[in-house]
C-alpha cells in the first residue's frame, strides 16, 4: 500500500494567492455587491472609488518617492473646480473638461515641485500647507469664477455615445478607471521607474550611483500625482453635482495623507485598504463619522508604533511569516527559468582607461588629497591601499562624482569626469559599490540586482505602463541577465528574498552583481572583501579574475593585502592624502616607505 502512495514532493503544489491579494479581492467583491444593493451604498462607494483614484497618485509621490505633501486635497479641489467651471460656465462636455482638470492638476503639481527640488522635507511640508490654505482662500475671493461660498451648481454627468452615466453607470466607470490605473501603476512601480523612486526615498546616493536623475524622477512623481488628483476632482464634481469651498477644507487634504500612510506607503494595496478602513468604515459606523479626525490622530500614533508599514505592510509581514510566495519570488522563478532555458553569454566588456592627474580635495582647512595621480590600464585590476584616513574612499567619491575636485583632471577614456555630477558619471559607464552596502530596503535580491541595469533600459515610461512588446522583452532579458549574474556570485537561490535581510557579506555580493549588470566601463569597489568569510573570499577572488578576463576595468580599495597581492595588476599606496608608492604588488609591498606607513616603524 505504501509503495502505491504518491511521493508528496512529486505532487504539484497549489499556488495560493498572497494574503494581500486575497484580502483586497474579497474587499472589492463585497464592495461591488453592496454598491449594487442600494442607492446609499452606491453613492458611498462611488466617492470611495474617486478617493482611491486620488490616493493612488499620492502613494507614488509620498509613498514611493518619500515626498510628504499636504496639498493633495487642494489638487483634487483644483481639478473639481476646473471641470465645474468649464462645464457650467462655458458649456463644455464632461470629457474635455476632465482633460482640462488633468492638465491643471499636472500644472499646479509641477509648480509645487519647484521648491521641493531645493528645500528640505519639513520646509516643503510648510509650503504645501500654505498652498492648501491659499487655494481655499482663492475659492472665496474669485467669486466671478468659483461662485464664492455658494459654489457652482449643476455639474453634468459624463456621457458615452450620448448615454448619460449616472448611478451605477458612473460607479462602474470610475471603478473601471481605477482598475486600469492600478494595472498601469503596478507595471511602473515594479520596473525601473518604481525602483528609481524607491532609491530616491532611501537616499540620493543610491539613486545617483545608478544614473537616476533625482530632479526628473521627483518631477515625474509630482506630475503623475497631480494628474490623478485632477482626474479624481473631475469625477468628484460630476458625482456631487455641486462643488463648494466647504467640500475642500484642510481636513480633506489631511485625509489623503492618512489614507496613504495608514493604508501602507509604497505598497500598491495601501490606498485601497486605507480608503476602505478610514473612509468607508467610519461612514458605515455613523457614530465615528463626527470623530473622524480624532480617529485619524489615534490611528496615526498607534500605527507609527505598532504598524509603521501600514495595513498593507502587516499583510505582507503575515505572508512572509507563513512563507507564501509573493510577486518578487514569482518574478525570480520566471527569471531563473528564462536564464536556464537560454543562458546569457558572458560577453567581453570594453573596459576604459582611467587617468587621474594632480587631483586636490580640501575639506575646510584639511587637505584630504594632495596632488594625487594614477593611471589605470583598460581591462586591469588596480588596487588603492593605505592606512585608515589616507584618502582612499575620498578618491573613489571624486572619481564617481559625489565629491567635486578642487584641482586636477580625471578622465575615463577621452571623457573628462571632473565637474560632472554623480548621475552623469554613472551614465558614462562608471559603477561602484560602497563600504556599507546600499541595497534598497523592501526589494528582493533580484529587484536590487535589476536596478543596476537602470541606465541600459530604453523603453519609455508609457511603454512600461502599457506593457508594450519592447518593454516586456527588455525587462525579461534583463531579468534573465540579473539571475545569471546572481548565479555567478552564488546568490541565485536567494533571488526572491528581501535583500536588506541578508548577512552583510552576501549583501556585498548582491551589490557587485548589481554593478555588473550595468556593464560598466569602470567598476569602483570600496572595500568589497570586508565581512566575507574565507570561503566567500576565495569565490570573490575568482569572480574578480573572471571579470578581468572579460575585459572589465576595476579600481579596488581594499585592506586585505593578501587578496590585493593575488589579484591586482598595479597598486597605488596613499598616505595622508598623498601618493606614497605605486607599481606592481611585489614592488609596492617591499617598499620601506609602505612598511613604515603601515607599521609605524622607522624607514
Amino acid at each position: 500500500m505504501d509503495s502505491l502512495s504518491p511521493d508528496p514532493a512529486a505532487l504539484p503544489r497549489l499556488k495560493l494567492p498572497s494574503l494581500t491579494v486575497l484580502v483586497c479581492g474579497i474587499a472589492v467583491l463585497v464592495s461591488l455587491g453592496l454598491a449594487m444593493s442600494s442607492s446609499y451604498f452606491l453613492l458611498l462607494l462611488t466617492f470611495a472609488a474617486i478617493y482611491l483614484l486620488a490616493a493612488m497618485g499620492l502613494n507614488v509621490l509620498s509613498g514611493y518617492a518619500g515626498i510628504v505633501s499636504i496639498a493633495h486635497g487642494a489638487m483634487v479641489c483644483v481639478g473639481a473646480y476646473a471641470t465645474a467651471i468649464a462645464t457650467v460656465r462655458y458649456g463644455w462636455n464632461f470629457w474635455p473638461a476632465a482633460g482640462l482638470s488633468v492638465l491643471v492638476g499636472m500644472g499646479f503639481s509641477a509648480l509645487l515641485a519647484l521648491p521641493a527640488l531645493r528645500l528640505s522635507s519639513w520646509y516643503f511640508v510648510l509650503i504645501t500647507i500654505a498652498f492648501t490654505l491659499a487655494v481655499t482662500a482663492m475659492l472665496n475671493d474669485l467669486r466671478s469664477f468659483t461662485g464664492g461660498y455658494g459654489g457652482i451648481v449643476g455639474v453634468p454627468m459624463p456621457t458615452i455615445f450620448g448615454a448619460k452615466l449616472e448611478g451605477r453607470g458612473l460607479f462602474l466607470l470610475v471603478v473601471g478607471l481605477v482598475a486600469v490605473v492600478a494595472w498601469a501603476q503596478s507595471r511602473m512601480m515594479n520596473s525601473r521607474i518604481g525602483w528609481a523612486l524607491h532609491s530616491i526615498r532611501a537616499g540620493a546616493v543610491r539613486a545617483q550611483a545608478n544614473g537616476v536623475s533625482i530632479h526628473r524622477m521627483r518631477l515625474f512623481a509630482f506630475v503623475f500625482a497631480g494628474a490623478l488628483a485632477g482626474l479624481a476632482g473631475a469625477f468628484y464634481a460630476s458625482a456631487k453635482v455641486v462643488v463648494t469651498p466647504e467640500d475642500f477644507s484642510f481636513d480633506f487634504s489631511i485625509f489623503f495623507l492618512f489614507v496613504v500612510v495608514l493604508g501602507g506607503p509604497a505598497r500598491l494595496a495601501g490606498p485601497l485598504l486605507g480608503v476602505l478602513t478610514f473612509y468607508v468604515l467610519p461612514e458605515l459606523l455613523g457614530s465615528l463619522k463626527e470623530y473622524r479626525m480624532i480617529v485619524y490622530g489615534i490611528g496615526l500614533l498607534l500605527f507609527s508604533v505598532f504598524l509603521p508599514e501600514g495595513l498593507a505592510g502587516l499583510l505582507a509581514a503575515l505572508d512572509q511569516r507563513f512563507m507564501r510566495r509573493g510577486a518578487a519570488a514569482l518574478r525570480a522563478d520566471a527569471a531563473a527559468a528564462a536564464a536556464a532555458k537560454s543562458p546569457p553569454e558572458r560577453q567581453r566588456v570594453s573596459g576604459a582607461a582611467l587617468s587621474v592627474r594632480g587631483v586636490v580635495k580640501n575639506f575646510g582647512g584639511v587637505r584630504a588629497l594632495d596632488d594625487v595621480s594614477l593611471e589605470v590600464k583598460p581591462g586591469s585590476i588596480h588596487a588603492i591601499v593605505g592606512p585608515n584616513g589616507s584618502g582612499k574612499t575620498t578618491l573613489l567619491n571624486m572619481i564617481s562624482g559625489f565629491y567635486p575636485s578642487d584641482a586636477g583632471s580625471m578622465k575615463l577614456g577621452d571623457s573628462e569626469l571632473a565637474g560632472r555630477s554623480a548621475t552623469a558619471v554613472a551614465r558614462q559607464g562608471v559603477q561602484r559599490t560602497f563600504q556599507t552596502p546600499k541595497l534598497l530596503p523592501g526589494l528582493s535580491v533580484l529587484e536590487n540586482t535589476r536596478f543596476g541595469g537602470y541606465a541600459r533600459e530604453r523603453a519609455s515610461g508609457a511603454e512600461i505602463a502599457l506593457g508594450l512588446p519592447r518593454a516586456t522583452r527588455e525587462s525579461a532579458a534583463l531579468d534573465a541577465q540579473a539571475m545569471h549574474l546572481l548565479s555567478v556570485v552564488g546568490m541565485e537561490k536567494r533571488a526572491g528574498e528581501e535583500a536588506a535581510l541578508l548577512p552583510h557579506g552576501q549583501q556585498r555580493l548582491v551589490e557587485i552583481a548589481r554593478a555588473m549588470l550595468g556593464e560598466p566601463r569602470l567598476l569602483l569597489l570600496d572595500e568589497p572583501a570586508a565581512g566575507l568569510s574565507l570561503g566567500e573570499l576565495e569565490e570573490f577572488g575568482a569572480l574578480l579574475k573572471e571579470m578581468r578576463r572579460l575585459g572589465m576595468t576595476i579600481v579596488m580599495v581594499e585592506h586585505h593585502i593578501e587578496l590585493v597581492a593575488d589579484l591586482a595588476d598595479a597598486v597605488t599606496v596613499l598616505d595622508q592624502g598623498k601618493v606614497l608608492a605605486e607599481g606592481t604588488p611585489e614592488e609596492v609591498f617591499r617598499s620601506a616607505a609602505v612598511v613604515s606607513a603601515y607599521t609605524g616603524a622607522k624607514k
